[in-house]
């Protein structure tokens, strides 16, 4: 079995409104983006289907019968108001968690001899769903933060040689520094009202508080106290997120219904690391 992504684009705009959400229920949720002139984005939609690779023609499925298939996907609501041009949205909320879902469920789930087995939303480059075929109810929803900081990688415990043989430059006794992103990603079936999975003003609130203002700009092992005892490692920088952010994630949603799912931490455009909690091994 292979596995084939494809990524599309098509532009798109919507108005937070319907489920019987009041005005001031819509501002609280969504802050600037429910004014009832509404807005739009320049989505991205990636598809993953899977499937044999044909012994005929070395194709798990034609790209352009996929790239088809997406066209009249999106036919009915690229430059369009998802309100108006997509009956689900007649009376519901047409977050992204929402819009991915109604796409899943519009698409042919069958291609030839693959089927269909994920689908990832980015509403911009900071946020982004994703669906997975065996359970398209759970939505993973993404949102990146970014920080610059500095460490030196040197483990008490280790002689001078050993760290300079195991860490190499990056044992430099002043430091280097990195652009950080840490993508964090929360999972929980959308709201049936509100449509949404997480409080995306309190996550972002969350995110600047636990981790832009803990790390910004800082020296890891110098302003924090984080790496006294722990080598300041990607590993170990995506291991202190997720144990700064795991308990709070539940608040972020009333009822609680959201729980962490991943810290992705990007330390440069070759390497990144997933830390999914002690017990995801």
């Amino acid at each position: 079995m292979l596995a084939l992504t494809r990524r599309v684009t098509f532009t798109a705009g919507h108005i937070y409104r319907g489920g019987g959400l009041s005005r001031a229920e819509l501002e609280r949720l969504f802050g600037a983006a429910a004014e009832p002139s509404g807005h739009g984005h320049n989505y991205v939609l990636e598809v993953t289907v899977e499937g044999p690779v044909s012994d005929r023609d070395g194709m798990v499925v034609n790209i352009k019968d996929l790239d088809r298939v997406l066209q009249e996907l999106l036919a009915p609501i690229d430059h369009k108001m998802l309100n108006t041009a997509l009956a689900e949205f007649a009376d519901a909320v047409p977050t992204t968690e929402r819009l991915a879902q109604v796409l899943w469920a519009r698409l042919p789930k069958r291609l030839g001899a693959a089927h269909a087995t994920a689908l990832r939303l980015e509403e911009h480059p900071g946020m982004s769903v994703r669906l997975e075929g065996k359970d398209p109810s759970m939505v993973y929803l993404t949102r990146s933060i970014e920080f610059a900081a500095s460490h030196r990688l040197h483990a008490p415990a280790l002689s001078a040689e050993e760290n300079l043989r195991i860490y190499g430059k990056c044992n430099n006794p002043n430091g280097h520094g990195h652009n950080y992103v840490a993508e964090v990603t929360v999972k929980g079936e959308a709201d049936p009202r509100t449509g949404i999975v997480i409080d995306l003003g309190r996550f972002e609130k969350l995110l600047e508080e636990e981790v832009e203002a803990r790390f910004d700009h800082k020296h890891l092992d110098l302003d924090t106290p984080y790496f006294k005892d722990r080598v300041a490692t990607a590993e170990n920088i995506a291991r202190t997120i997720w144990e700064l952010l795991e308990p709070e994630i539940p608040a972020c949603r009333d009822g609680g219904k959201v729980a962490l799912h991943q810290v992705r931490l990007i330390e440069t455009a070759r390497s990144w690391f997933d830390y999914r909690g002690p017990a995801a091994g």
